[in-house]
């Protein structure tokens, strides 16, 4: 069975926001900044390290140089990371960096629930305890940082139907948990096969969804949710389609999406008229050995590489960097608020 989201999925109705304010478009970098964990593994709570936040630093001067403020959707371990706390709330409180929220339940206490591949997803714990991890860490936060987080991303992208109240009454206006056009139901996660890659209001006013971005490319990619999630949803199947340049799938992030399909994406997504992109992907990626696809030096190189082109790309295509807090005060805007 398919979890109802943010949205209902039955029968999905968007509003999308004005963000008109921004002046569109618009791009945000966000990060998952997470624990290292073996991502082939099952799940634990023990086991796992954060060695990966010393690669911080360089990063962060990157975007720097670009000009560009990430915003650190933080969980728990990196939380308990006295270094990690310092490092984030020294790039937060210097105006260079954002620090949001991000859910990993099977490393977040209270720890109520079984421990398996589906209660990975929070949208499957019960509401009691989905609240509770997530006032936990959000309290966590706070407390260690002097920062109060206003954007929050569900780990493993497992927005539920309750996620939403919470957020609410923790006062976070801008969830990113929306994977637009990708389907986790097979593990008992979210369907987001036709949730919008536009900015939507999960409760008008209050609350926004800022979905991560991923476009469809080739000759038959107007029909793509229907094409590539429905017709052909075996991996052999979509890459035969995108071998034959039929329709292809292209997420904006240096994980496992070579430089040039982003840079179709890119230009795709603004051809649709996405007024903010966003951009994703994992911290341990930031050191060698912590994820798939950061196994040697070359690889982290042409991480870096990734950056750079891309970052070049939007600023000469007149796409200027934006963070939570302005998209925020963007909707209140053009809400009268």
């Amino acid at each position: 069975m398919k979890n109802s989201l943010l949205a209902n999925s039955s029968a999905p109705h968007f509003e999308f926001a004005d963000l008109s304010a921004l002046g569109s478009p618009r791009f945000i970098l966000t990060v998952d900044t997470e624990e290292e964990f073996d991502w082939n593994g099952p799940f634990s709570r023990e086991g796992f390290g954060t060695e990966h936040l010393k690669a911080l630093p360089k990063f962060q001067d990157l975007c720097d140089s670009f000009g560009i403020k990430p915003c650190y959707l933080v969980d728990f371990p990196i939380m308990e990371n006295p270094f990690g706390v310092e490092l984030l709330s020294g790039f937060a409180h210097a105006g260079r960096a954002e620090i949001g929220v991000q859910l990993h339940p099977w490393v977040n206490p209270p720890f109520d629930e079984i421990l398996c591949t589906a209660n990975s997803y929070a949208c499957n714990l019960s509401p009691d305890l989905e609240r509770a991890k997530l006032t936990t860490l959000y309290n966590a936060i706070v407390s260690r940082t002097g920062i109060k987080p206003d954007s929050y991303r569900a780990g493993r992208y497992g927005a539920g139907p309750t996620t939403s109240e919470i957020l609410i009454d923790l006062g976070i206006s801008i969830d990113s948990s929306v994977r637009a056009r990708f389907d986790y139901s097979e593990q008992r996660g979210p369907d987001y096969t036709h949730h919008p890659v536009h900015p939507y209001w999960i409760k008008k006013d209050v609350l926004l969804e800022l979905p991560l971005t991923t476009v469809f490319a080739g000759a038959m990619r107007s029909a793509g949710n229907v094409v590539f999630g429905e017709w052909f949803g075996s991996q052999a199947a979509r890459s035969v389609l995108a071998r034959s340049n039929m329709i292809e799938r292209i997420a904006l992030t240096p994980e496992g999406i070579p430089l040039e399909k982003a840079i179709e994406g890119i230009n795709l997504a603004l051809k649709e008229g996405v007024p903010i992109i966003n951009l994703s992907f994992h911290s341990p990626s930031l050191a060698v050995g912590y994820t798939p696809y950061i196994r040697i030096e070359e690889h982290l190189s042409e991480l870096y590489i990734w950056f750079e082109t891309v970052f070049h790309h939007l600023q000469k295509g007149g796409v200027r960097p934006t963070t939570m807090a302005e998209v925020r005060m963007a909707s209140q805007f053009n809400c009268g608020a």
